[in-house]
């Protein structure tokens, strides 16, 4: 990824609360930014994308790092930046631990977020924000 990209003067920028709200709130705004970009064909993928970053945001990296509760939550944010040929969806939060993409037992009830992430998205990671944790990303392609 760019070195410049999370700060991008065009990224449409929403700081998220640890409430259940949050999500919501990032599933619509992912929502109403691809429609408002003509891109409302990808934008079932992007919300479903976006619930899941934010949901492991606020669910593992907060109680991963040992800043207080109230600070965790000021480091949690999303950013959809359109560029060429591609959207990009990512979820600061305030950890440096990358995700981990895992192979669940079929009787584990949890644990499949990323490879949903993995399936609908062209290619996701992440990446260090200086200072700030961690950004999680998928990019949709949508020439």
């Amino acid at each position: 990824m760019p070195a410049d990209w999370w700060d991008s003067p065009s990224a449409v920028v929403c700081p998220l609360s640890r409430g259940p709200q949050s999500a919501r709130a990032a599933r619509r705004l992912t929502r109403n930014t691809l429609r408002d970009w003509g891109l409302a064909f990808l934008a079932e993928d992007a919300e479903a994308i976006v619930g899941e970053f934010v949901a492991n945001a606020l669910t593992h990296a907060g109680a991963a790092v040992e800043v207080p509760r109230k600070q965790a939550a000021e480091n949690v944010g999303l950013r959809l930046l359109r560029r060429t040929g591609e959207v990009i969806c990512a979820v600061l939060d305030p950890s440096d631990l990358a995700p981990v993409l895992k192979e669940p037992e079929s009787v584990e009830e949890s644990g499949r977020g990323l490879q949903m992430v993995d399936a609908l998205s062209d290619v996701w990671g992440w990446s260090p924000v200086a200072g700030r944790g961690k950004a999680v990303w998928a990019i949709l392609f949508c020439a």
